[in-house]
C-alpha cells in the first residue's frame, strides 16, 4: 500500500488545522447559511484535490481581480450591508482562506494559512459565546501545535535537502513524536487556561459583535391580546436559569406583570407609571415589606436578553439586589429594568413564601379599598358567566373558598390544549360554553371573569412556570415554553394571593434525551459564568478563597506541630522510644504485607490468579454450549457436565480442583501448577 508522502501528509494537516478553525465559527453562529456552505466547500474541495494530488491553479488575472473586486466587497460591507466591522472581517478572512487553499507552495505560505485560521478563531469569540466554541478552540489548539511543529520540520527540509519531502510521513514523524506533541499541546492548554484566569479581566469589547437582538417574547407589554402566549408555549428557546440557595428545589412562579383591565379580547395594564425603587449602600433594592407569616428565601436569577425590560421576581418579591443604576416600578407592582438588557442579567431575589392569615381564610366579605374597587372589580361578560359564577361561588361562604371552588372548576371541567379554533364569539364566552379547552390565558382569563362577576377583586399574571430542575447543576431552567398566565386574588391582610386554575400539561420528553439536554445546560452554564463571564471581581474572590484556604491549612499544621511538641515534653525518653518503635514496626508490617499480597513468594501466586484462570475457564466452557448456574459450586458444576462425556470433560475437572484448593483451601499455587493450569486451558480451546 501506498504510503503518504511528508509533503501530502503536512498538506493534509494543514486542512485539518484550518477546518479546525474554521469550525468555530458554526459553533458561535458567526456566519450566515451560504457563506458557511461557501467556505466548507472550499475547504473539502481543496482537500480532496491534495488527496489526489491535483493542485489547478487558475491565472493570476483571475484572482487579482477577484481580489480587488472582494476588496471592493469588503469596504461595501462595512458601509451599507452589514455596518458593523466584526461581520466583514469574518467574511473578508474567509476569501483569504480560499486564496490560500488554492495558493499552496512552501512552508511559509502554509503558515500565512495558520495565521488566517488563528484570526478566525479570534473573530468568531468576538461574534459569539456559545459553549462549543470551546470544542472548536481546543481542537483548533491541538491542531496549531501539531501543524507548527510539522512545518517547522517543512522548512528545516525545504532549506537542507529538499528529498526528505518524499519521505513517509510516518518515518519524518513518528508515533512517538506525536505523543510528545500531545503532551506539550496539553501542557500548552493548561497554561493558557492558568494564564485566562491570572490575567486581570479588562471589558473593554473593541471587536465584540453588538449587533445582535434580545430573542422575542409575548405577554410583557402594556397590552396582551388573548391567545398570543399560545405560540410562545412551542418555543423551547431558553429565558433564563434560578438557582435557589445550596441547590435546594422550591417550586414558585416567577411573576413577571400584572394586568387590570380586560376589554373582551385583549389586557391591559393601566397602572404603567412608573417611579425609582429606593436603594440601599449594598445594592439591594427594597420591593416591598416583609409581612408577617411569610418564610423569607433567596433565589439567584440569570436572565438572558429577551424583548422586555420586565424583572422577574420568584414568588412575593421583597426584594432585589444587582449591579443596577435602578430599578423602577409601577403602581401594580410590576418591577422594570430601565431598559431592555441586550446581555445576559444576574441579580438575586429576596422573596416569600406567602401564607394567608386566618382572618383572611375566614373572611365571608371583604370591604376594598377606593383603589382596588376601581382597577380590580370591573369586567363586561354574557349574563350566562355571571349566572356560572353564582352556580359555581353559591355553596361557598368565604372568598377564600369561592376563590378555590373557582380554581378546581376550571382545573376539572376543562381541556388544557394549544389548539384553540379562531371563533367569531367572545374569547371567554367561547371558552366557557363552546370549545371548552385553551391554554393558560383562556383559563386565567375565564376565572378572573368570573371571580369579578361574585364581587371579589382580582387580576390577571404572566410569568413563568418553575421550569425544568437540572440535576447536575441544582438549578431550574426556565424556556419560552414555560410562559404562563394565572390569577391573583387580593385580601386585606396576605394582599395578592396567587391562584392557577390551569391543569398541569404532559410532558412528552424522554428520560435520557433530558438526562443528556440538562448536563449539555450545565455544562454551557459553566462556560458562561467561568470563561465568558469571568470578570475582575471573580477574580478577587478566587485569589481570596485561595489565600483563606492556605491560612486554614498552615494555620492546621502549625497547631499540629506544636501538639506534637508537647506531647514529646511531657513523655520520658522510654515512652518516647517504645513509641516510634511501635511505628515503625507497625509500618514495616503494613509494607511487608503490601508486597507480599500484591506479587508472587517463593514461586507462589496470589489467590487471585485462581480466580483469573477459572473464569477464563468458564468462558470456554460458555462458548461450547455449557453455562455455570449462579446457584452451582463449582463441584456441581463440574458434575453436571459428566453425563456429556466431552472430550475436555478431564480438563475441567483438573482445573476445578485446582481452583477450589487455591481459593477455598487457601492453598499458594507453584509455578508448576500454573504451567499445568495453562497447558489445561489451552487444550479445552482446542477443538
Amino acid at each position: 500500500r501506498r504510503m503518504i508522502s511528508f509533503a501530502k501528509g503536512s498538506a493534509l494537516l494543514s486542512h485539518f488545522v484550518i477546518a479546525a478553525c474554521f469550525s468555530a465559527y458554526f459553533s458561535s453562529d458567526a456566519l450566515r447559511l451560504e457563506w458557511s456552505l461557501l467556505g466548507a466547500a472550499a475547504i473539502g474541495a481543496s482537500f480532496g484535490l491534495t488527496i489526489y494530488g491535483w493542485r489547478p491553479r487558475p491565472a493570476p488575472r483571475f484572482w487579482t481581480v477577484l481580489s480587488f473586486l472582494f476588496c471592493l466587497f469588503f469596504v461595501a460591507d462595512i458601509l451599507w450591508f452589514s455596518r458593523a466591522l466584526l461581520p466583514a472581517v469574518i467574511r473578508f478572512l474567509i476569501y483569504l482562506m480560499i486564496y490560500r487553499l488554492f495558493h499552496p507552495g512552501s512552508s511559509k505560505e502554509d503558515l500565512q494559512l495558520y495565521l488566517i485560521g488563528f484570526l478566525q478563531l479570534l473573530a468568531a469569540a468576538g461574534a459569539g459565546d456559545r459553549l462549543g466554541y470551546a470544542f472548536s478552540f481546543s481542537l483548533s489548539f491541538l491542531f496549531l501545535i501539531w501543524g507548527l511543529l510539522v512545518q517547522h520540520l517543512k522548512g528545516e527540509y525545504e532549506r537542507r535537502s529538499p528529498s526528505y519531502l518524499e519521505r513517509r510521513f510516518v518515518d519524518a514523524c513518528p508515533s512517538s513524536f506525536f505523543i510528545r506533541v500531545n503532551l506539550l499541546s496539553l501542557s500548552g492548554l493548561g497554561l493558557s487556561l492558568l494564564i485566562f484566569f491570572m490575567i486581570p479581566r479588562v471589558g473593554v469589547g473593541l471587536f465584540q459583535n453588538r449587533g445582535s437582538s434580545p430573542q422575542k417574547i409575548s405577554g410583557f407589554s402594556e397590552k396582551v391580546d388573548l391567545g398570543s402566549i399560545g405560540p410562545v408555549k412551542r418555543d423551547s428557546s431558553l429565558v433564563m436559569r434560578v438557582i435557589p440557595p445550596e441547590g435546594e428545589k422550591s417550586e414558585f412562579y416567577l411573576r413577571g406583570m400584572s394586568f387590570d383591565l380586560y376589554d373582551g379580547r385583549a389586557w391591559k395594564n393601566t397602572l404603567g407609571r412608573k417611579v425609582d425603587l429606593k436603594k440601599t449602600s449594598d445594592q439591594t433594592f427594597e420591593v416591598s415589606p416583609a409581612p408577617a407569616g411569610g418564610r423569607l428565601f433567596k433565589e439567584t436569577i440569570l436572565l438572558e436578553p429577551i424583548e422586555t425590560a420586565v424583572l422577574f421576581l420568584a414568588g412575593s418579591g421583597a426584594n432585589v439586589r444587582g449591579n443596577f443604576r435602578t430599578i423602577l416600578k409601577d403602581a401594580s407592582g410590576t418591577l422594570y429594568f430601565p431598559s431592555v438588557p441586550l446581555s445576559q442579567t444576574e441579580y438575586e431575589v429576596g422573596a416569600l413564601q406567602k401564607r394567608l392569615s386566618g382572618a383572611d381564610l375566614r373572611a365571608t366579605r371583604i370591604e376594598y379599598p377606593p383603589f382596588v374597587q376601581e382597577h380590580y372589580l370591573f369586567i363586561e361578560v354574557s349574563p350566562e358567566a355571571q349566572a356560572l359564577a353564582r352556580e359555581v361561588t353559591g355553596p361557598f361562604s368565604t372568598v377564600y373558598e369561592k376563590a378555590r371552588a373557582v380554581e378546581r372548576f376550571l382545573k376539572s371541567r376543562y381541556t388544557y390544549s394549544l389548539e384553540v379554533a379562531p371563533s367569531a364569539r367572545p374569547p371567554i364566552e367561547d371558552f366557557l360554553f363552546f370549545q371548552k379547552k385553551g391554554y393558560c390565558e383562556y383559563y386565567a382569563t375565564a376565572m378572573v371573569a368570573l371571580l369579578r362577576s361574585a364581587g371579589i377583586a382580582s387580576r390577571l399574571v404572566t410569568g413563568f412556570l418553575p421550569g425544568e430542575w437540572n440535576e447536575f447543576g441544582k438549578y431550574y431552567v426556565v424556556r419560552q415554553s414555560d410562559t404562563h398566565a394565572w390569577v391573583e386574588v387580593y385580601f386585606p391582610e396576605g394582599g395578592w394571593f396567587p391562584f392557577d386554575p390551569t391543569p398541569s400539561a404532559a410532558e412528552e420528553t424522554f428520560f435520557v434525551f433530558k438526562r443528556i439536554a440538562a448536563y449539555i445546560d450545565w455544562a454551557r452554564l459553566k462556560w458562561d459564568r467561568y470563561i465568558v463571564r469571568y470578570s475582575l471581581a471573580d477574580q478577587f474572590a478566587l485569589f481570596q478563597k485561595t489565600r483563606d484556604r492556605v491560612d486554614r491549612f498552615s494555620g492546621g499544621l502549625v497547631r499540629w506541630i506544636a501538639l506534637a511538641r508537647r506531647a514529646v515534653r511531657s513523655a520520658d525518653l522510654m515512652t518516647a522510644l517504645q513509641t516510634i518503635a511501635l511505628l515503625l514496626f507497625i509500618g514495616a508490617a503494613l509494607f511487608f504485607y503490601r508486597n507480599r499480597k500484591g506479587r508472587p513468594g517463593k514461586g507462589g501466586v496470589p489467590r487471585r490468579e485462581a480466580t483469573l484462570f477459572y473464569g477464563r475457564m468458564l468462558r470456554i466452557l460458555a462458548k461450547k454450549g455449557f453455562l455455570k448456574k449462579e446457584s452451582e459450586t463449582p463441584l456441581e458444576f463440574v458434575a453436571a457436565m459428566a453425563p456429556s462425556g466431552a472430550r475436555f470433560l478431564n480438563s475441567a475437572e483438573a482445573l476445578t480442583e485446582v481452583y477450589c484448593r487455591a481459593r477455598f483451601g487457601a492453598e499458594t499455587l507453584s509455578r508448576e501448577d500454573l504451567l499445568r493450569v495453562e497447558r489445561l486451558l489451552v487444550e479445552m480451546e482446542g477443538p
